[in-house]
């Protein structure tokens, strides 16, 4: 044993003399206090941490079992020995039931006294390894509290035994509904998917995570999932990558979208170009007219994809920038209506009207941003109009500002995708079966634009009606008799 320290309790000098001397020879690296009464040893108690006490019982003014019930109050995990005279058994029955280690009659047997002291000091060790365990255990479970994986411990018998908050909330399942139970009714199709999963031997070996589906309550979860061995099961941490994978997979969609997107203008322009140099053919002035202007047009598209693409760029970065100019509403909306008009050609089924219901003021905003919206929306409509109709812009006062509104009879839009119609890169017709094509950032570029400026655009639609989009800006008018000045800021 090396640095023990014990406290020898007794009224008696001249054994707090001899047998502190008699233990140094029969134990090594031993340090023994001493302490006269009971006061004192219950005063040393409480400075130091001993691995055992050897007290006399029958002391004045305090006697050892009185000590031996305080000094469990004050260290109760401190083994206390009691030193009793012969035959006082009753004395020695009493001090066990009160939770003495063990009692040493009088004359001491020095063999069986050390042999007993040894026991207490290796049994006060065990217990602080136990307590340091179980304060390291407690450290880890709290960590395991307040992770964002999902943690999860199966036993031998593949029970689920431990279960975290993070894992409640990536699944949505309580630990009540999980615990106790085997994780294959607990997780449904994980006995599919458990020889995918990566399980090391040692926590720092783990290798690279699996990415699996699970069905939990009826909902696909895509998890990155690993494990590690432990002697009596397997702990996995786990994390949600369902929003991540969805995205990924809309980054993909958006790819192939702007792929198709660029390829088609790219192909008019190139069959124009090709035959407008052939000099093997006579191309009169009318015909050499409508190819540069579909060579026009089809530039005008290219400009408005990357201008998308690059201002939804600028969005996501935070490096937008916002001008507070005046507004002539009614010149801008009819500018919008005009553009619209020209871009869509000889398709005379599409009717784009405007409709005020009173003249409105000038305003002070971001006369752009006001444009990029509303010629996204009316673009939008057209797009969503294959069969044609009426798409009508309608502008009209509100409290504290003016609200927009583009209507169309076209495809409409199924209640359970008007939230996500807004998200970036989504579109209603992934895959083109109706003709509609689009990046899927033009409303993501709509409502991001009117938040920045304040606003906030809805929508309501049912499917085969049409569609209205709302956006209600906050725009301040513009004084009387004034002009504006331009001043810019980041939104």
């Amino acid at each position: 044993m090396t640095d023990v320290r014990i406290l020898l309790v007794d009224d008696d000098p001249a054994l707090l003399e001899a047998l502190p001397a008699a233990l140094r020879l029969r134990m090594e690296h031993i340090q023994i206090d001493t302490a006269e009464s009971a006061f004192e040893a219950l005063d040393r108690l409480r400075e130091t941490d001993y691995d055992a006490v050897v007290s006399d019982i029958k002391m004045p003014g305090k006697d050892g079992l009185e000590l031996l019930m305080e000094a469990k109050q004050v260290r109760p995990g401190t083994p206390v020995l009691l030193i009793t005279g012969h035959g006082e058994h009753d004395l020695a029955v009493q001090a066990l039931r009160g939770g003495a280690y063990d009692f040493v009659q009088k004359p001491i047997d020095r063999d069986y006294f050390v042999a007993s002291l040894e026991r207490a000091i290796q049994m006060r060790r065990l217990d602080r390894q136990v307590i340091a365990q179980q304060a390291l255990l407690e450290q880890h479970a709290r960590l395991l509290e307040h992770m964002d994986n999902g943690v999860m411990l199966v036993d031998a018998n593949h029970d689920v035994l431990y279960w975290n908050p993070a894992a409640h909330a990536i699944t949505g399942l309580a630990p009540v509904d999980v615990l106790g139970r085997p994780v294959g009714k607990v997780l449904a199709g994980w006995d599919g998917i458990i020889g995918e999963v990566p399980v090391s031997s040692e926590p720092s070996s783990s290798p690279r995570d699996a990415t699996v589906p699970l069905d939990v309550g009826g909902r696909e979860l895509w998890i990155s999932l690993s494990g590690v061995e432990f002697d009596g099961g397997v702990v996995y941490a786990f994390r949600n990558l369902t929003e991540e994978r969805a995205l990924d997979e809309l980054k993909s969609e958006f790819v192939a979208t702007v792929s198709h997107e660029l390829r088609t203008p790219l192909s008019a322009i190139y069959g124009c170009a090709q035959t407008l140099r052939r000099s093997d053919i006579d191309l009169d002035e009318a015909t050499s007219q409508r190819l540069l202007e579909v060579v026009a047009h089809e530039c005008e598209r290219l400009s408005r994809i990357v201008g998308d693409i690059l201002l939804a760029n600028q969005l996501d970065a935070g490096r937008l920038r916002l001008v507070q100019e005046e507004i002539e509403v009614d010149v801008l909306v009819a500018e919008v209506v005009e553009e619209m008009r020209a871009s869509l050609g000889n398709r005379e089924s599409i009717k784009l009207e405007v409709s005020m219901a009173e003249p409105v003021s000038p305003v002070v905003g971001d006369a752009d941003k006001l444009r990029q919206i509303l010629l996204n929306l009316v673009d939008n409509a057209v797009k969503y109009s294959p069969d044609g109709g009426r798409v009508v812009v309608r502008v009209e006062p509100r409290d504290g500002g003016l609200r927009f509104a583009v209507s169309d009879e076209g495809l409409g839009i199924a209640h359970n995708e008007q939230q996500r119609i807004f998200g970036k890169f989504y579109r209603v017709d992934p895959n083109l079966t109706r003709g509609v094509g689009g990046t899927g950032l033009g409303l993501y570029i709509c409502r991001e634009l009117a938040r920045r400026m304040g606003g906030r655009v809805s929508v309501s639609s049912r499917e085969g009606e049409g569609s209205t989009f709302v956006v209600d800006l906050p725009l301040v008018p513009a004084l009387a008799g004034e002009r504006a000045s331009a001043v810019s800021r980041t939104a």
